[in-house]
């Protein structure tokens, strides 16, 4: 009996909530198809083969446009515009399908016959370098560290992998790109793929094409995709607004597969160089990544070739040995100091000192150190408000200056300033809405101050007393405030007073019951009087320069050194052009003889700059080094009117040209630094704590 009561109590529950669903059942929402899809397209008539398109349609939500069949398509939302460049030369017309989706997924299609007028134009000086007479045949720089790499977008060089000479598998090696071009403008490109068909590729690209496939993570493979990319096409070298340049080879790829769509940015291109950067779009969801290629004419090998370094200087005309112990030879050294604020930038983090701890000559070495200092702030800030004079009982009389009404002009002296700003920490005894504050910047002097002037001038013969409310980060700061004549700067009164606590307000009093008579319409004000600005940098380090001591046209460099290490380090053995301060950079050249970064360990840089080429844009070799930090070697740079050729212990990896309209025709003086961070440096190892640069000697044959 209880089964059956027990069923039928289930049976009436159900029923109940059968009657409930029924009576709240929602109704669905009526899928409509797009319609009136109609799709405006403009052509841009200076046959650049520029094609913007505008569809449109009632009740689509976005539109899918497809510019070349079998590609991905541009997915744009109602309203907006989808465009594309064309890059095949010739009148032809070509069909864009636009599909336009509506809710549910729902869509509906047309397909439009656009008819084009082509005429792409590369110029004659750039179509030879990249074809040489009608085609040329171009190779991996396999022999040459660095020749593939990739980095994150935020960075231009490959920080987070570099390979060396020969390091990766052959199947990347044996690949031809082929660039050519014929009378009429037509622009072609040939991937040949070498044994196999196989192409190299990224792991995360394989089940673009092999969806059944395991890739193993970071483990590229290869693979024959002959059949299902494209392998012939065409090219065009596109000028953009910003200076760059970008190789676009449609929808094909340059040997790795990995970027997506075929464009890439040039980094340089010479009669023997190919150098480029591409963004992957990974077909397994990753987040993007700069991919970097280079590559050399087939039949003239790599810029570097191994070969030994065969020098025409041999005269020994200067050079430092480093056997005196101390501070480096001042006959040959002298100091750039500070931060990056001092000129040198690109986003380092040291501050450059000439203290022994950082630069030393000892036990026949020159040793530049970078060492962390533990601290990080570039600058002190203290906040100040409402001057009141009161009387002897500190009793306030009137407001002399509370920031709320027309800001002062204040001015800075010695690395500090002041600014009206609005409250950082409306608590306590201070609510107001704007105050003023006080930066001391690194390097700062210790009495760095700042000032601004009165409409009347305050007379203490009654009223002695001046409050200041103050916000500091530190107790025990000595704020001195200084009442001057404007007229007359020896008529003036100093008076201390001391903070007592930290991160909050509180209100000072000064006593100048002892001024003298004087016409005080001018304040002065100085926060933690009595020290220096706090440390500018996390890091302290050296770079010491030969300008205007040693400098040099034409030779041979030799440095013998042991390199630092530790992620973040960037030493460097360079030489800038001598008239760089009436002839700022990049237009007075610069050779990097040296470069290396702990991020990239045993990678070894050599570079030039120049107007043309510079920053991410240099003209830039590199080869792997193994234990550069263990051990020394030998760098050299053999700079001859023609050329200019790097190489390690003897055997050259990176040559560039030389002729009269670069700037490496004058003198040139040394610079040694150890930098942390920055553009090329990286990111700094949160465990860095010091790491040191030891050379042997610097030499300099003509």
């Amino acid at each position: 009996m209880k089964r059956a009561i027990s069923y039928c109590i289930g049976f009436y529950t159900a029923l109940t909530l059968l009657i409930s669903c029924q009576e709240d059942e929602p109704t669905l929402d009526a899928v409509i198809v797009p319609s009136n899809l109609t799709v405006n397209t403009l052509v841009a008539d200076d046959q650049s083969g520029n094609v913007t398109v505008t569809p449109s349609a009632e009740n689509a939500l976005n539109f899918h446009v497809i510019f070349n069949q079998g590609e991905d398509p541009v997915v744009i939302s109602n309203g907006e515009s989808a465009s594309f460049r064309y890059t095949r030369s010739g009148q032809f017309s070509t069909p864009i399908t636009v599909i336009a989706f509506g809710k549910g997924g729902v869509s509906s299609s047309t397909t439009v016959n656009v008819d084009m007028d082509v005429r792409l134009f590369i110029d004659e000086e750039t179509l030879r370098l990249i074809g040489g007479d009608g085609a040329k045949r171009w190779v991996w720089d396999r022999t040459v560290g660095g020749h593939f790499g990739v980095g994150p977008l935020t960075n231009s060089f490959p920080e987070f992998f570099s390979a060396g000479p020969n390091q990766l598998n052959s199947c990347l090696y044996d690949d031809v790109l082929v660039f050519s071009y014929d009378e009429n403008d037509n622009y072609g490109y040939t991937l040949e793929p070498g044994e196999g068909n196989e192409i190299f590729m990224n792991w995360t690209e394989v089940n673009r094409f092999f969806p059944d496939a395991t890739p193993q993570q970071f483990a590229d493979e290869c693979r024959d995709i002959t059949d299902q990319a494209v392998f012939d096409t065409s090219f065009v070298i596109i000028e953009n607004e910003d200076g760059t340049r970008t190789l676009d080879v449609g929808s094909s790829f340059l040997s790795y597969w990995s970027v997506i769509p075929g464009q890439y940015e040039i980094l340089e291109l010479s009669e023997n160089r190919l150098a480029l950067r591409g963004i992957s779009q990974p077909f397994n969801g990753d987040d993007p990544l700069a991919w970097y290629s280079v590559f050399v004419p087939e039949d003239q090998g790599d810029t570097g070739s191994g070969e030994a370094l065969e020098t025409v200087f041999n005269t020994l005309v200067w050079s430092d040995e480093f056997d005196v112990d101390g501070a480096p030879d001042p006959a040959n050294w002298t100091y750039d100091l500070g931060t990056g604020d001092n000129g040198w930038g690109n986003e380092e983090a040291q501050s450059y000192t000439s203290n022994a701890d950082n630069v030393v000559v000892e036990n026949d070495l020159l040793k530049i150190t970078a060492r962390a200092t533990g601290g990080g702030s570039a600058a002190d800030v203290y906040y100040y408000d409402s001057f009141r004079q009161a009387d002897a009982g500190a009793n306030p009389i009137q407001e002399v200056q509370d920031f709320e009404g027309t800001a002062p002009e204040f001015n800075g002296f010695e690395g500090a300033s002041s600014a009206v700003v609005g409250n950082p920490d409306i608590s306590g005894i201070n609510t107001s809405a704007n105050v003023a504050s006080f930066t001391k910047n690194a390097g700062a002097a210790t009495f760095a101050g700042t000032f601004f002037d009165l409409d009347a001038p305050l007379d203490f013969s009654v009223n002695n007393r001046l409050l200041l409310k103050t916000w500091s980060p530190k107790s025990g700061a000595v704020v001195r405030l200084k009442l001057e004549d404007s007229s007359d700067g020896s008529k003036f009164v100093e008076v201390d007073a001391t903070t007592t606590v930290e991160n909050q307000w509180e209100e000072l009093t000064y006593d100048l019951s002892a001024a003298p008579g004087f016409d005080y319409d001018r304040i002065v004000i100085f926060f933690d009087f009595g020290l220096a600005g706090p440390m500018g940098s996390a890091y302290t380090s050296a770079r010491i320069k030969s300008e205007g001591l040693q400098e040099f046209t034409y030779g041979r460099v030799a440095a013998r050194a042991k390199l630092p290490t530790g992620g973040g380090t960037w030493p460097a053995i360079w030489m800038l052009g001598g008239d760089y301060l009436t002839n700022p950079w990049p237009a007075a050249g610069e050779m990097d003889i040296m470069e290396h970064v702990g991020n990239q360990q045993d990678i070894v840089f050599a570079s030039t700059h120049d107007p043309n080429n510079f920053a991410g844009n240099a003209r830039t070799g590199s080869t792997l080094v193994s234990g550069v930090s263990e051990e020394f070697h030998i760098y050299e740079m053999e700079w001859t009117q023609t050329e200019i050729k790097f190489a390690v212990d003897g055997t050259v990896y990176h040559t560039v040209s030389n002729d009269g309209t670069l700037p490496f025709n004058k003198d040139f003086f040394f610079i040694l630094n150890v930098a942390m961070g920055g553009t090329f440096g990286g990111d700094i190892d949160s465990n860095f704590t010091q790491s040191t640069m030891e050379v042997d000697y610097i030499r300099m044959y003509q």
